[in-house]
């Protein structure tokens, strides 16, 4: 397909989540990007893909450009099906089609084209953080150079993979957004998660996972101080792909 200025592009979503990991009554991580694209209009039309399942497309050409979701799993974990998406990104990356990732997605792109991906010393990174952004592209309009998004990872990009140019980072959180011209867009945070979703979360991680109570209270502290920036973020993930 030759995307014009009016087409729509057909954006493939590969839900990285395994199913038993969604709460009950909680949106499928594709289906909120789907509505975060379609809440700034964005011209496109989707397909998605249980990764975890063993589902793909049979074929590159069936969508225009992909997105890999962020994930409760860690990339250095030993699922088969985890092998089987760093094999999926290297095509797509060989291929030249334009690929987004986003947390797990941000790290298992990291990690498949020679990145290094490990737990952060600083541990857990959640709740409302802002961004230094250090480059800016011609996609990126009308955003602040101090955008702030919904973060909730102890995993960390820590080493970039050859010829990606970094595009925006933090203390908390150095090596956050990164990007191959025409190609390839990588972003730790979560611009699709709405914060009833992260306070949730949050709640999970506490109770489940025993998270330091201090870290959650903060966490929900900085939820409740400010909005994210996400349809910042969001017409800059379209505007990339060419679709706004």
């Amino acid at each position: 397909m030759t995307i014009t200025a009016t087409s729509k592009i057909r954006l493939g979503i590969l839900d990285a989540v395994p199913p038993e990991f969604y709460p009950p009554g909680e949106k499928t991580d594709p289906q909120k990007f789907i509505d975060m694209f379609t809440g700034i209009a964005a011209r496109m039309s989707f397909a998605t893909y249980e990764a975890t399942q063993g589902h793909y497309p049979d074929s590159l050409d069936e969508c225009d450009a992909y997105l890999i979701t962020g994930s409760p799993c860690s990339v250095y974990d030993t699922y088969t099906w985890i092998k089987d998406m760093e094999n999926f990104i290297r095509h797509v990356y060989a291929a030249g089609t334009p690929m987004v990732g986003i947390c797990f997605g941000h790290q298992i792109i990291a990690q498949s084209l020679g990145g290094k991906v490990r737990l952060a010393d600083n541990g857990w990174l959640l709740g409302l953080h802002p961004l230094q952004v250090h480059a800016e592209k011609d996609w990126m309009v009308g955003g602040a150079s101090t955008p702030q998004l919904y973060f909730i990872n102890q995993d960390q990009v820590v080493t970039l993979p050859p010829d990606v140019e970094l595009l925006a980072g933090s203390d908390a959180c150095p090596n956050a957004m990164y990007h191959v011209a025409g190609r390839l867009l990588s972003l730790q945070a979560h611009p699709e998660q709405p914060l009833s979703s992260m306070q949730a979360f949050t709640r999970i991680l506490t109770d489940d996972y025993h998270i330091d109570p201090e870290t959650a209270a903060q966490a929900h502290a900085t939820m409740a101080a400010g909005e994210p920036d996400a349809g910042v973020f969001a017409r800059w993930i379209s505007a990339f792909l060419r679709a706004i």
